[in-house]
């Protein structure tokens, strides 16, 4: 089953015209990614099957085959031969990104990195690497330093365990903190480590209270100065005893190997001080880097010059020879012997420098993690036919695709790359710049060889088409300065600002399209669309698509904080084949953000993306699947139907649950079936036949709707535990559909209310493609919490809720093979309970039996607990099932007390034993009212006419505010709304992160207070 769970992550559909119900089942998986992050950002069929994807990876070790660059262009780790100055981007494809580099001085070969928590060594001058020791996670290992006399003597400064001491390599450490003060959490946090050249005993470490001494290896430790993890410690080599400590903009002076500090004098110019080094052949010659540039000081930091003007962020100084060494905005790194009077580039220009290390004969480079662009394509079997990196030593990103009848592959993205591979006698607007993105324009031939690539503009493209001749289109955002072509229906900038008087303005941005011609030698016509012919904004254009006849439609997006002088804005415009006039626009209020446009066969328009205001009512059309919001909130999916003529809005339909859900791709294929691809973080998506529910706090979907957006033909979560976002389901053309998707990392918190949750960079690419076999007459749509209508994880003991169709008399609820006895059955509905003996992790397999038959198979993950309150009405919103003090039922007219007790009535609180009469759980109940923590009072279990099986009772006090003032005088005054939101985690709070946590209530529910 784990398998299952990890790969169902896209579909293959046979439909017929007047297409009916189906259920997926899984054909064949692929994932990819490497040591790194991968990105899916888009995903596109051919003809014949194949399956095209791209986006981004910082992995150095992402698969490539048979494509036309094989290697990454960018490194986070370039060694520079200090003799010669040749330099090599150095590729170990298992090394994670670097915190931290050390040299030992004694063996300037081995190298030892700091990586999150872990430890790396190279022993032949980062050739090659291996992981030698892991701290416990979230002890990220900052700070590495080699004692100069024995390059096995390592000492580590990490971000809570404090500091660390190694003398075997790596391979084992020891607890070197005593005398180093705890932080309030009973951490240490220690970022900085350095060992006095002149004398291996004296160490420094920069915590987060001070800097601190010790004098004999690190046994002992004493604080000498203020300051904080962040601090710098810089010894003057040709002085022994003399050193520099560097807090912020301050720099101070010891002679008494660090017992005592005083003050140097300060930067001119009130310049931001961002590196620091010594010159370790003249006693009292310092430099800093700063903002305004590189300063010297031959007085030991008493007066300071401007030696170079340019933002400097490192510096190093090679205690073998005369050479200094800084990274110059936009210069890369420049060397210099004679005090930066002169200098020289050295290596390739790394945008995102953060250290370099001169160790022996060699210089090297550690810089950020680079993203490069990678294609790939996969036959229908699954299996690589090509698969290539695109980029140069800077972070570069595909942003779109698109594929030529004849197999050609057409991708454009963002690049800050001086050194992108592009092509001889392509168009060639403008180089990038080192300080913001440009973007490129890249075709690949069928084989994956390159046939052209090119810079284009700056960094705001976004969509990528391509007609039948082989021309592609760009379209996106643009700030000013897009090449235009003579004719074009827009050739200047025209966007102003009108701020709505509330927020800053982002822009002002217009909407372009360029057309370039199938060689990439020039451009057939470049234009803005800033306004339509109604003069409404448009600000950008994301979505784009051509028809046979080469008039091109684009989906359109508002400048953020920039009211339209219409106060709206069309959501898709088209412009004519030769660019030289829009022909219609769609103007319709309510839709919200555009992300993907397709054309059917009759070039009607479909547009697919997510809501963004509630104040607006979402034009839901006549017999639309969902015409309103489900109650919860958060921005929905929605999908769009217009004419080929754009007057008439045919169809339009939300597709989401209570939390925030996005369509990021719409497709229509040869029978009008439309299919959308996405992400969501509602419990209560809606699903129709699917294989599985949500595992994890934000999964992808895939759904299919007939061409009057009227029936749901299917839908499915996708996805694991892991957080997940689909970015592309498009049919293939005989009769499939292939999708594409990354795993995502979660991060960030929110406490309560809405969901708050956030996910970065993708992890790993996974595609896939699904069968669709004929949806049984049984079918099983989804299983709830009966208490909340949310379908989550499922406890032990729960009262769960089947929802589909066909169920005849004697319909069970099958859970992993064994049927429940069923509360309650309608034709649609059946109610039953979960064993108390049921796995509280893992997952469930769920189907439903009538009559001898099956429905289709669904799993769903389960859980210790997964609470939800009863409401009055039965619905899972609104009014609380809560009883006062006295027994009476909470109501507006029968409010509770501030601090008064209250009883919540919770279906699936899991495990529990009675003890003393009273129903502990395994998992400790915590109930917020208004966000405010309840203290408990006592829960029992038992039945409670019309609720299935034992329902669990919890009681505690509404929190009285009054007494709290004492601790937060905010409190003062403060009256709970006469309907306040109330709900229950179970287990430890960790931190109230309700957005990551399957253990927590719904939203919606509400208690009256007075």
């Amino acid at each position: 089953m784990q398998k299952l769970l990890i790969v169902v992550l896209g579909l293959a559909i046979s439909w017929t015209a007047g297409a009916a119900d189906f259920a997926p089942a899984l054909q064949w998986v692929k994932t990819a990614g490497g040591s790194g992050n991968t990105a899916v950002a888009a995903a596109m069929a051919d003809a014949r099957g194949n399956l095209y994807i791209a986006g981004s990876t910082t992995s150095l070790d992402f698969p490539t085959t048979s494509g036309t660059q094989a290697t990454p262009g960018g490194s986070m780790l370039v060694r520079i031969d200090i003799a010669t100055g040749s330099a090599a981007r150095l590729l170990p494809a298992n090394l994670p990104a670097i915190n931290s580099l050390a040299a030992a001085p004694a063996a300037p070969a081995t190298l030892y990195a700091a990586a999150g928590s872990q430890v790396w060594k190279s022993n032949d001058a980062g050739s090659t690497w291996a992981m030698v020791f892991q701290f416990p996670p979230g002890a990220s290992v900052f700070g590495l330093a080699v004692d100069p006399t024995n390059s096995n003597t390592v000492y580590a400064g990490t971000s809570t365990l404090g500091i660390h001491k190694s003398t075997d390599g790596g391979l084992t450490w020891t607890a070197i903190n005593n005398g180093i003060p705890l932080l309030r959490d009973a951490t240490i946090d220690v970022r900085g480590i350095w060992i006095a050249p002149a004398g291996p005993r004296v160490l420094f470490g920069s915590s987060a209270l001070g800097l601190v001494r010790s004098a004999d290896d690190g046994n002992t430790w004493t604080m000498v100065a203020g300051g904080n993890s962040f601090s710098v410690v810089a010894f003057d080599l040709a002085s022994p005893g003399t050193l520099y400590f560097v807090d912020g903009n301050t720099i101070s002076k010891s002679a008494d190997s660090g017992l005592t500090f005083l003050r140097t004098s300060s930067l001119p110019n009130q310049a931001a001080l961002l590196a620091f080094v010594l010159d370790p052949h003249q006693s009292g010659v310092l430099y800093a880097g700063t903002s305004a540039g590189i300063y010297q000081s031959s007085d030991g930091g008493g007066t300071w010059s401007l030696k170079l003007a340019g933002v400097t962020t490192v510096l190093a100084a090679d205690p073998n020879s005369p050479a200094l060494y800084g990274n110059l905005s936009g210069y890369g790194i420049v060397k210099s012997t004679d005090g930066f009077a002169t200098t020289s580039a050295v290596g390739p220009n790394e945008p995102s420098v953060v250290q370099l290390i001169a160790a022996g004969p060699k210089l090297f480079e550690i810089s950020a993690p680079s993203t490069d662009a990678f294609v790939m394509k996969l036959d229908n079997n699954g299996n690589i036919v090509y698969s290539t990196y695109f980029g140069g030593s800077g972070s570069d990103a595909a942003v779109a695709l698109a594929v030529g009848t004849d197999g050609s592959l057409y991708v454009t993205g963002t690049t800050n790359s001086a050194d992108l591979p592009v092509s001889a006698g392509a168009y060639l607007f403008q180089l990038p710049s080192t300080k913001a993105l440009s973007s490129f324009v890249l075709k690949l031939k069928p084989d994956g060889s390159r046939d052209w690539a090119t810079y284009f503009t700056d960094g705001g493209v976004a969509a990528i088409t391509v007609d039948s001749a082989g021309n592609p289109f760009v379209s996106g955002a643009s700030g000013g300065g897009l090449p235009t072509t003579a004719g074009a229906y827009q050739t200047d900038f025209q966007q102003s600002v009108t701020s709505n008087g509330f927020f800053g303005v982002i822009g002002p941005l217009s909407a372009f399209v360029t057309k370039f011609n199938s060689k990439g030698t020039g451009l057939i016509y470049s234009t803005y669309v800033s306004t339509d012919n109604q003069k409404n904004v448009v600000a950008g254009a994301p979505a784009l698509a051509v028809d046979a006849a080469g008039n091109a439609f684009i989906g359109t997006a508002n400048n953020p904080g920039i009211v339209p002088s219409s106060g709206t804005s069309p959501s898709v415009v088209e412009l004519n084949p030769t660019g030289t006039a829009l022909l219609a626009s769609a103007v319709q209020a309510g839709l919200g953000n555009v992300a993907a446009l397709a054309l059917d066969a009759n070039s009607n328009v479909y547009v697919a993306g997510s809501t963004t205001s509630s104040a607006v009512k979402f034009p839901a059309t006549s017999g639309a699947f969902q015409p309103a919001p489900l109650s919860g909130g958060g921005a929905d999916a929605f999908v769009a139907k217009w004419d080929s003529s754009l007057t008439h809005l045919l169809a339009a339909t939300l597709l989401g649950g209570e939390l925030p859900d996005t369509a990021t791709s719409v497709a229509v294929d040869t029978t009008g079936t439309v299919i959308v691809g996405g992400y969501t973080d509602s419990k209560n998506f809606p699903t129709h036949a699917p294989f599985q529910t949500s595992f994890s706090p934000r999964s992808g979907f895939v759904a299919a709707f007939d061409s009057n957006l009227s029936n749901l033909l299917f839908s499915t979560y996708l996805g694991d535990a892991r957080p997940f976002a689909a970015h592309g389901a498009v049919p293939d053309g005989n009769g499939n559909i292939l999708l594409a998707g990354s795993t995502l990392s979660p991060g960030g918190t929110f406490i309560g209310g809405d969901n708050g949750a956030s996910f970065s960079v993708g992890n790993l690419l996974i595609a896939n493609k699904i069968a669709l076999t004929p949806a049984p007459v049984l079918r099983l749509d989804t299983v709830q919490n009966y208490a909340s209508h949310i379908a989550g994880p499922l406890a032990p003991g729960e009262p769960i809720l089947a929802l589909g169709a066909g169920f005849g008399n004697g319909a069970q609820i099958i859970v992993d093979g064994v049927p429940l006895a069923t509360v309650s059955a309608s034709a649609t509905k059946i109610v039953a309970v979960l064993p108390d003996t049921a796995g509280p992790s893992g997952d469930h397999t769920l189907q439903v039996s009538s009559n001898g038959t099956l429905s289709n198979l669904v799993f769903a993950p389960a859980a210790a607990a997964a609470p939800g309150i009863y409401s009055v009405d039965g619905s899972g919103a609104g009014q609380g099932y809560i009883l006062n003090s006295d027994g009476t039922l909470n109501s507006p007219s029968n409010p509770a007390a501030p601090g008064s007790a209250v009883t919540i009535f919770v279906a699936g609180a899991g495990q529990f034993v009675i003890s003393n009469g009273y129903a502990v759980t395994a998992l400790t109940p915590a109930v917020f009212i208004d966000g405010f923590y309840s203290n408990g009072i006592a829960a029992t279990a038992g039945p409670v006419n019309g609720l299935p099986g034992n329902v669990y009772q919890l009681s505690v006090f509404v929190p009285d505010l009054a007494t709290l003032v004492n601790n937060n005088p905010d409190l003062k005054n403060f009256k709970f709304p006469p309907q306040s939101s109330v709900q229950i985690l179970m287990g430890p709070p960790n931190a109230l992160n309700f957005s990551n946590s399957q253990m927590v209530s719904q939203n919606g529910l509400f208690i009256n207070i007075k």
